[in-house]
């Protein structure tokens, strides 16, 4: 039984709670810190609520060390979905993230057009392309070929396909620079509280 007042012991067992997603040996070691800090304020003169008052909620602060996890993780791994789940994670409360979000969207409809073109062109070749009109302009998708002229030919299926892999890798580049920005901003906040 701890012999810190109720309040505290409250607070930790809030803590504990928000620190579920982390293992345990890093938990505990969280908790028995943060135990210590606690301690050191109440001998210091503090009340209980004042020595609580730096913290913030247990919810938040359990969440500034989840995040540090999951980012360290996603780094070591470089894995795409724990990439992106940092970024999505972040993405309302972190501008880089926001920013890569968009990155990633953006990416992801080029992605998208050059799939459906690719469809497109397998089952309808004849009306599948990049079309210029002889009046001026062009455009991409299924066209009556006696209106236009396609502009690639065959040519769309390797244009497509680099569409697609130039999206997969520009979208993991984005990925890792963000996390490792996020967590080097990360690192900061945490260094200055």
């Amino acid at each position: 039984m701890s012999s810190d007042p109720a309040e505290i012991e409250e607070w930790l067992r809030r803590l504990n709670s928000a620190l579920a997603a982390m293992p345990l040996p890093e938990r505990n070691n969280i908790l028995e810190e943060t135990r210590s800090h606690l301690r050191e304020r109440l001998v210091a003169g503090d009340p209980p609520s004042d020595a609580l008052a730096g913290f913030g909620s247990p919810e938040d602060y359990a969440q500034c060390f989840v995040d540090e996890m999951r980012m360290e993780g996603a780094l070591r791994s470089k894995g795409t979905a724990a990439l992106l789940h940092v970024v999505t994670s972040q993405i309302n409360r972190n501008f880089v993230a926001a920013l890569a979000g968009i990155g990633i969207a953006v990416l992801g409809v080029f992605s998208f057009a050059a799939v459906g073109m690719l469809i497109a062109k397998v089952f309808d070749p004849v009306r599948a392309g990049v079309w210029r009109y002889p009046q001026g302009g062009f455009t991409i998708g299924l066209v009556n070929p006696a209106d236009a002229t396609e502009l690639l030919g065959m040519w769309l299926y390797p244009l497509c396909v680099g569409v697609l892999a130039l999206s997969w890798l520009g979208g993991r580049r984005l990925l890792l620079w963000a996390v490792r920005r996020i967590a080097r901003d990360h690192g900061a906040t945490l260094r200055r509280q």
